[in-house]
């Protein structure tokens, strides 16, 4: 089975050495939880000193975060740590005494290696996929098993449901074996090879061999580990965005959220059955300069320099994996490789890479101007910029689209934020102001109460046209922030989901090296202040709801601040003299009615309203079913459901619409629209069967704007027209009377 979490093979240009996970001793363990309760209870927003109330949640979550599933720990295991530490870890973290976290832990591992200890037994026998029963995998919020007993049914369902999983995601294989049955012909692919039979022992084995993995983690889990675990679990007491980062991971947050610019050899990795497989290669990497690596390759093992020792890397944990190919710019790293051509697992090759500098550019600002057909007299051209994170300098790539949208004479722009978790708060504030003359654009109120105003002073706008920021509830953060602050200022109008995520804070980064006197002591990440609009209301748990509602699923799943345990609550401050441009009042009736009118007739939002249904079905019951009759059955109409919508998408007309791409990189070289980039490289990336053997569509069949975004671009034209009115009529008479200038 595949992880399809994947990691950039790079790092961060940083000073210092790459943090590797180091065994620290009870000690020194404890210098450092103490200085992390410290640092909580006196930094944290809340400013709530370490108490009972914390130390339970503490409790709590540190067994949930070692066991997630709820099925290795046993409930009395709860009862009996809850008794003796329920009220007592904030006293005990305060004198540094962390003993509990390696006590807790040892009965975890004690009772992970009974289950494992059922796993063979249960998965060599046979199964019987008739028996209709059911079982829930996601137990996040369940009970702890009460006996063994019960642990152990959990445990025969879970390898039934994992099982019956490869049995289902197998299915040409499935097919191939009915049909040998039926006539004893062999069955073929497309391309002509023979299709492979679905074979039970070999997926037992590849199920098994994850469990034992899982077991070996969690055996080679160090005191480290168990710190970063268990302090994590002490800073999520006090909200969900505090953290505890050992140098490893403190490192990776600053990739992931902070830097775009890399070091490292420019390649996306995946675990895949025990081998890391590159999955792409990034353009302008050492990888991709190489022309030795290709996607599907497999990296069996890692040296360092010229002359430094393979390190066998197959079965080690991905994000190992990523830490030894990662390093330093100019330093050499070499990899063994299976070629994804290789007749066998044995053919093998070395290749050296120098590591160099990389730009993730699939998270810089993206725009596409969009042309429709005239009509009445009009030929409405729009722009749209997708900015999925404000990373460095953000604001000056969206400034450089917005002044090629003005060459190109777009009359209206969407800002796309609808993926975008958030990143620099300064960048926010900075693209805010391209769209206003000048004012506050965020309060942020700090644990002590102290308010700082963050505004924009720059009196030049960068944009000044008919606007819409379309959000959905992946819009977190500093995305929440421009959002809310062009909304409250009535500059442009909000279109999305029922409400963004509702991350209203702002957290930290603290290296602990300043208190305690170890070399390797990690990072503490925590919420330090609070956002606030303008008007005075909070985007936190709340979020900011738009002025016009698109259907989709994500409002009905579980996912936003407000279902995160120990979130800060809602609440509100003092609004700010700022002045109102009111681009939005008194509109908003009559796009809401034009807009219900399409979606009403729109065939994609009549699939997006069925999804919502078997959605809210779905999570009334979240158990799984067991019977493969009945999950074939569910999988078979789910397909029909499928293929009946992809067989009416193609019968539909070419859209009306024409979509030109445009990047930075397009901007910065002049290149035309609709022309590509001269000596542009591209992303070489894998190309897989789908699991389940189903056909997947070419991109090039796929529509250029999905429906929100199609929907979002009508809204926008008639906003258009509501803002100008009188232009509209001069340009229809215009088109009808040449001699009307």
């Amino acid at each position: 089975m595949k992880n399809t979490i994947t990691f950039i093979a790079a790092i961060a240009f940083l000073a210092g050495p790459l943090g590797q996970a180091v065994e620290l001793s009870e000690k020194d363990s404890g210098k450092i939880a103490r200085v992390v309760g410290f640092l909580l209870s006196n930094t944290h927003f809340k400013r709530t000193p370490l108490n009972d109330d914390i130390s339970k949640a503490f409790l709590k979550k540190y067994m949930e975060s070692l066991d997630y599933s709820r099925m290795v720990f046993l409930q009395p295991d709860y009862e009996e740590f809850e008794a003796k530490y329920g009220t007592l870890l904030d006293n005990l973290t305060k004198r540094g005494d962390v003993s509990p976290a390696f006590e807790i832990h040892k009965r975890y591992f004690t009772r992970l290696k009974t289950a494992h200890g059922w796993l063979e037994e249960i998965i060599w026998a046979d199964i019987d996929f008739t028996v209709e029963e059911s079982f829930i995998p996601n137990r996040t919020k369940a009970d702890w098993p009460a006996t063994e007993a019960e642990a152990r049914d959990f445990w025969h369902k879970r390898i039934k449901y994992e099982v019956l999983g490869t049995r289902l995601g197998k299915r040409r294989g499935v097919e191939a074996m009915k049909a040998k049955a039926i006539n004893g012909e062999v069955v073929k692919k497309d391309d002509g090879t023979p299709v492979k039979p679905y074979d039970i022992k070999a997926e037992k084995e590849k199920i098994l061999r994850r469990y034992e993995r899982f077991l070996r983690v969690r055996t080679e889990m160090d005191s480290g580990d168990v710190l970063q675990v268990y302090l994590t679990a002490l800073s999520n007491g006090y909200d969900p965005h505090s953290d505890y980062f050992s140098p490893r991971e403190a490192e990776n947050f600053e990739i992931n959220n902070i830097k775009l610019s890399l070091t490292g050899i420019g390649a996306r990795l995946q675990w895949d059955d025990g081998y890391t497989k590159l999955v792409e290669l990034v353009p302008g990497g050492p990888a991709i300069r190489s022309k030795k690596l290709k996607p599907g390759d497999r990296i069996v093992a890692v040296a360092q320099g010229e002359d430094g020792e393979s390190l066998d890397v197959v079965e080690m944990e991905l994000d190992k994996v990523v830490d030894k190919i990662r390093g330093e710019k100019g330093t050499v790293v070499r990899l063994t490789i299976i070629p994804v051509d290789a007749a066998d697992d044995s053919e093998t090759r070395e290749v050296s890479l120098v590591r160099d500098k990389i730009k993730l550019t699939d998270s810089l600002a993206k725009g596409q101007v969009i042309d429709y057909p005239e009509k009445d007299g009009l030929q409405p051209r729009l722009g749209v910029i997708d900015l999925p994170q404000f990373y460095e300098n953000c604001a000056r790539d969206v400034s450089l689209i917005l002044d090629r949208f003005k060459k190109e004479k777009v009359t209206g722009i969407v800002l796309d934020l609808r993926r975008n978790g958030g990143g620099l708060l300064p960048e926010a504030v900075k693209l805010a102001g391209l769209f206003i003359e000048q004012g506050p654009i965020v309060q942020v109120i700090d644990s002590r109460r102290r308010k700082q105003v963050l505004q924009d002073n720059d009196t030049k706008i960068g944009y000044d046209g008919p606007m819409i920021v379309l959000v959905g509830k992946l819009s977190a953060s500093a995305s929440e922030i421009v959002a809310a602050a062009l909304q409250d200022y009535g500059r442009a109008l909000l279109v999305g989901s029922l409400s963004t995520h509702g991350k209203g804070s702002v957290q930290t980064v603290m290296p602990l090296n300043n208190w305690v006197r170890l070399p390797d002591s990690g990072k503490l990440k925590l919420t330090v202040s609070k956002f606030y609009r303008v008007a005075g209301g909070t985007t936190q748990k709340q979020g900011v709801t738009p002025d016009l509602i698109l259907p989709t699923p994500y409002d009905y799943m579980e996912i936003g601040e407000a279902t995160l345990p120990n979130c800060l609550e809602a609440d509100h401050t003092q609004k700010l003299a700022y002045r109102r441009v009111n681009r939005v009042l008194g509109h908003v009736e009559t796009l809401v009615k034009h807009s219900k009118g399409r979606i009403k007739g729109d065939q994609d939002f009549a699939y997006i309203l069925e999804d919502i249904e078997t959605l809210k079905e779905r999570l009334k019951d979240k158990s799984v079913s067991l019977s493969e009759t009945k999950r074939l059955a569910e999988r078979d109409e789910e397909k029909a459901k499928r293929e009946k919508r992809k067989k009416e998408r193609k019968s539909r007309g070419n859209a009306e619409e024409t979509v030109f791409d445009l990047t930075i990189k397009m901007i910065k070289t002049n290149t035309k629209l609709g022309e590509e980039v001269e000596n542009e490289e591209k992303p070489i990336r894998l190309e897989e069967d789908p699991e389940d053997g189903e056909e997947t569509e070419e991109e090039e069949d796929q529509p250029k704007l999905d429906p929100h975004m199609r929907e979002t671009l009508h809204i926008l034209h008639d906003y258009i027209k509501l803002l100008n009115p009188k232009e509209q009529i001069a340009v229809k008479e215009s088109a009808a009377d040449p001699k009307i200038q």
